[in-house]
């Protein structure tokens, strides 16, 4: 077991760190106490529902040590989490390796925003983060895509969060597409170099994918501002292949912040903290 006495050089600055546990991937993102919110490093790792708290705390140990970074430094924790069996384990590993009592995400914590939907505890963590990462950073009507395991659509009106969709994650359809077909192969997401009309199955799999999904974004944004007659929103695009999408179809998204759902929990860790 990797030992907090020799997880780098001695420090007293103080840092938090910042958790979001997503189906597929667990991200860890380290900060400052201060006053801002960029991010000093972050790291990824596969959610494994089956891990014990202490090999999640040798992992984060581990990263802390490649970075040079005093474990001890530590001061905070907050973490968001959409798969409930590994709340506690994530409680657990805050306590055990880093002597603090992790704050973890939910719809009756102090937000920074208000909400309008009739059944709020239905509300992903990861889409609390979002808004309130929103709210802080880039305030004003929002339509927010976050592109995960699932890919999430949320509308902000007037600093309230109304609601939104979900649909398949691009990923994850990919997969199951090319894993439930004997003759199709696995395939990168990629905009085709002829155009729509692939002229190869890679090439045919590949417009279908990068198409579908530009028509997917589109029709749901165009759709969301519809639902909201004569007011004017920017969209805000996180995760996955955001960036990659953004690229080859610059029109969908007015910003994207790759790293938006960790600045959200250093927004909501500090809202919360008690004096």
């Amino acid at each position: 077991m990797i030992s907090l006495d020799n997880a780098g050089p001695a420090s007293t600055e103080k840092r938090i760190l910042g958790v979001d546990i997503g189906n597929t991937n667990t991200v860890f993102g380290l900060f400052e106490t201060g006053e801002g919110y960029d991010i000093i490093r972050h790291w990824r790792t596969v959610t494994v529902r089956e891990r014990t708290s202490d090999e999640l705390g040798i992992y984060l140990i581990g990263f802390l040590q490649s970075a040079g970074i005093d474990a001890k430094s530590i001061s905070g924790f907050i973490f968001s989490s959409v798969v409930p069996s590994f709340n506690p384990i994530v409680e657990r590993m805050a306590h055990d390796y880093f002597q603090s009592d992790a704050t973890r995400v939910h719809f009756e914590m102090k937000l920074p925003f208000r909400i309008s939907y009739p059944r709020p505890f239905e509300i992903g963590a990861d889409r609390l983060v979002n808004a309130a990462a929103v709210s802080i950073l880039y305030p004003g009507n929002s339509i927010i895509i976050d592109m995960g395991t699932a890919t999430t659509f949320c509308l902000m009106v007037d600093g309230v969060y109304r609601g939104g969709s979900i649909a398949p994650g691009l990923k994850l359809s990919m997969e199951a597409l090319t894993r439930n077909t004997a003759q199709l192969p696995p395939i990168e997401f990629s905009k085709p170099p002829g155009g729509v009309l692939g002229d190869s199955t890679v090439h045919a799999l590949q417009s279908g994918f990068f198409y579908g999904w530009v028509g997917l974004l589109r029709e749901i944004i165009k759709e969301m501002k519809n639902s909201q007659p004569g007011a004017a929103f920017q969209t805000i695009a996180t995760g996955g292949l955001s960036s990659l999408i953004h690229k080859e179809s610059p029109e969908l998204f007015d910003i994207v912040d790759p790293l938006l759902t960790l600045r959200g929990l250093k927004i909501l860790y500090q809202q919360n903290q008690t004096d």
